[in-house]
């Protein structure tokens, strides 16, 4: 039990909040993420990111993953916390596993937690093609060659993150269970034991699509360490459980909204994706098409000019 708590810790200190300093997600705000500091700033493969589907590459190296034990449940209670910045849920290591799919090794999962938005325009941190979709949910693993996720972080293939997009629809027994319950998480710093239960059913039921690049943690310290997985299916929940996280307070008793990151730029990095993506050619198909039209009015012209 006490390594569970000393994990547990560590896992809050290195991903949920910059060590030695605070941040918030305001535009433009002292803390804010423009001020972000050190590699977040000067890092070139920063997260999140927008997908441009059109520049995808397809990998047939990207295969299907193994969840070990991501349809089971764990003996211990998980811990559910308010964390002024984000709602995070985490448990013990060396339960929940992650390999496959390209991954550089295997992977413990620790933690996921949650970005959303004010309304339903905006609030995951990852976009497809500049849309947005209302909420993401982040599952937080480490590479088990690792001793611990401190040490995991300052390395390159340290950590990789599942990201699955949330958006409006129907009712979700799974998401209902996690998020029905959360007012007694205000203010901020909030935390309860809960009891445990399966992994598998708060992702996509496609987890064989999905895209794949190289970047960071999108919260300060911003290490660059992430090896990311963005599923290509959002999951679908009911409105009013979006606004029961729209409803958690931070500690100084506004609204937790809005809690993330601006994309970052690519800086060359290339996204690839586990399945073939249908390019749009319409615009090129248009340009030729437009060329044609005016090559047959310029004839018709001189046409007409000679004839007369």
């Amino acid at each position: 039990m006490a390594n569970f708590w000393l994990v547990t810790f560590a896992c809050f200190a290195a991903i949920s909040i910059a060590s030695g300093e605070d941040y918030d997600y305001i535009k433009g705000g002292a803390i804010g993420p423009d001020n972000w500091g050190g590699i977040c700033q000067t890092g070139k493969k920063q997260s999140p990111i927008d997908i441009d589907t059109s520049t995808v590459e397809y990998d047939s190296d990207l295969g299907d993953f193994a969840l070990r034990n991501y349809d089971e449940k764990p003996s211990e209670n998980f811990t559910i916390t308010n964390t002024n910045h984000t709602l995070k849920v985490s448990f013990s290591p060396n339960f929940f596993d992650v390999r496959g799919g390209g991954l550089p090794g295997t992977f413990t999962t620790v933690q996921f937690h949650l970005h959303w938005g004010s309304d339903n325009n905006k609030g995951a941190e990852h976009t497809v093609n500049e849309m947005q979709y209302p909420a993401e949910i982040h599952f937080v693993s480490f590479n088990t060659k690792y001793p611990d996720i401190s040490e995991a972080l300052g390395h390159s293939d340290g950590l990789a993150v599942l990201g699955v997009f949330l958006e409006v629809g129907a009712e979700n027994s799974a998401y209902e269970e996690l998020l029905s319950n959360i007012s007694d998480l205000n203010p901020g710093g909030a935390k309860e034991e809960i009891a445990p239960f399966m992994l598998k059913p708060l992702l996509a039921a496609n987890t064989s699509n999905y895209y794949r690049y190289a970047g960071s943690l999108t919260t300060p310290t911003c290490n660059q360490a992430v090896t990311w997985t963005v599923f290509k299916d959002a999951v679908k929940i009911p409105e009013r459980l979006l606004t029961n996280l729209r409803a958690l307070r931070m500690g100084d008793n506004s609204y937790m909204v809005d809690n993330y990151r601006p994309v970052q730029p690519l800086h060359g990095r290339m996204v690839k994706s586990s399945f073939m993506i249908k390019k749009d050619v319409t615009s090129s198909v248009d340009g030729i098409a437009l060329k044609v039209s005016n090559v047959v009015l310029m004839l018709m012209l001189f046409g007409v000019l000679f004839l007369m």
